[in-house]
C-alpha cells in the first residue's frame, strides 16, 4: 500500500473529525469515573476500558463515515466541498470501501464488546445505524434531518460515560443533551455556510424553508441559549462545582454572541464566526466539569 492509497484511507475515514468525536468518548469515560467516585475517581479508572472506549469508538465511527460516503456518492460528485473524495474520485474502489468499512466497524463493536459494558457496545451500535441508515437517507427528504443526526452525533460522551458507571442514568443523560444541543448553533452554521454547495445535492438543512433568513438565524439563536441552559445542569444537580461556570459561561456567551451577530446580520461570514466559536465549547464545557 503506498502513500497516496493512505492519504486515501485517511480522506475516506475522516481521521480529524472521527479522532475528535473519539476524544469526547474518553471525556465522557473520564467524567463518568469521576462523577460516580469522585473521591477516589482514579481507582474506578481502568486502561483497557479507555483504550477499548477510545479505538473501538474510532473504529466505528471509521465504519459510519465510510459508509456515509459509499451511500452519498452520486450527490458528493455534485458538491464542490465533496466532489474530490476519494470515494468520488474512485482512489478507492466502492467494494474495496465496503469491506473497509464492514471490517472496521465490527473490529469496534467486537471490542467494546469484550472490554466494556453491553450497555455501551449497544449505545455504539445505536449510533452507527441512525448515522448511515436514517440520517443519510433522509438529508435528502427533510430538514429534521439535523435533529436526528444530533442523535447519533451526541451518543460519543454517554457512550464513554457508560463505560465507566455500566448504565444510562442521569447524570449520563446531561452529557448526552449538552453534546445533542450543541450541534444546533455549529452545524446549522456550516450549513448557513454551505447552503448553496448543499443544494446541488438536494440537501435542506438549514431550519427554516427560506434558507437564509431571520427564521433560520432565529431558530439557530434559540437553540444557543437552550445550549447555554442544559450545559449548566450538571451544576444544579451539584455534579459539579460552582467553580466551573467561570469556563462555561465565557464559552457559552462567545456562542451567543456570535449567534446573535448572525441573527443581526444574515452573513456567511458571521455563520464562519459561529462555527468557530462552537468548535471551543464542548471542550471547555467538558474540561470544567472535570476540572470542577
Amino acid at each position: 500500500m503506498n502513500a497516496q492509497t493512505i492519504k486515501s484511507y485517511f480522506q475516506f475515514i475522516k481521521f480529524r473529525l472521527s479522532s475528535t468525536v473519539a476524544g469526547t468518548s474518553a471525556f465522557g469515560y473520564l467524567l463518568g469515573c469521576q462523577i460516580n467516585n469522585r473521591e477516589h475517581w482514579r481507582d474506578a479508572f481502568e486502561w483497557p476500558v479507555f483504550w477499548a472506549v477510545l479505538v473501538g469508538g474510532m473504529l466505528v465511527v471509521f465504519a459510519s463515515n465510510g459508509l456515509n460516503q459509499i451511500i452519498e456518492k452520486g450527490n458528493d460528485s455534485k458538491m464542490t466541498r465533496t466532489s474530490s473524495r476519494p470515494i468520488v474520485e474512485d482512489r478507492i474502489s466502492l467494494p474495496n470501501a465496503r469491506i473497509f468499512c464492514w471490517v472496521t466497524g465490527l473490529m469496534g463493536l467486537l471490542l467494546l464488546a469484550v472490554l466494556t459494558p453491553f450497555t455501551t457496545m449497544l449505545l455504539s451500535l445505536v449510533s452507527l445505524v441512525v448515522y448511515v441508515f436514517v440520517y443519510t437517507p433522509m438529508k435528502q427528504v427533510s430538514p429534521l434531518a439535523v435533529m436526528v443526526g444530533a442523535i447519533p452525533g451526541a451518543l460519543p460522551p454517554l457512550i464513554g460515560y457508560t463505560a465507566a458507571v455500566g448504565r444510562i442514568d442521569e447524570p449520563g443523560m446531561m452529557l448526552f443533551l449538552v453534546q445533542f444541543f450543541w450541534q444546533f448553533p455549529h452545524f446549522w452554521a456550516i450549513a448557513w455556510m454551505l447552503h448553496d454547495d448543499y443544494q446541488k445535492a438536494g440537501y435542506w438543512l438549514l431550519p427554516s424553508s427560506g434558507g437564509r433568513d431571520k427564521r433560520s438565524a432565529y431558530q439557530i439563536l434559540i437553540y444557543t441559549v437552550l445550549l447555554m441552559l442544559v450545559s449548566m445542569m450538571p451544576i444544579y444537580y451539584e455534579l459539579s462545582a460552582p467553580q466551573a461556570l467561570m469556563l462555561i459561561l465565557p464559552a457559552g456567551f462567545w456562542v451567543l454572541f456570535n449567534a446573535y451577530r448572525l441573527f443581526r446580520s444574515l452573513e456567511v461570514a458571521d455563520a464562519r464566526k459561529l462555527m468557530f466559536a462552537s468548535l471551543l465549547f464542548t471542550p471547555a464545557v467538558f474540561m470544567a466539569y472535570i476540572l470542577f
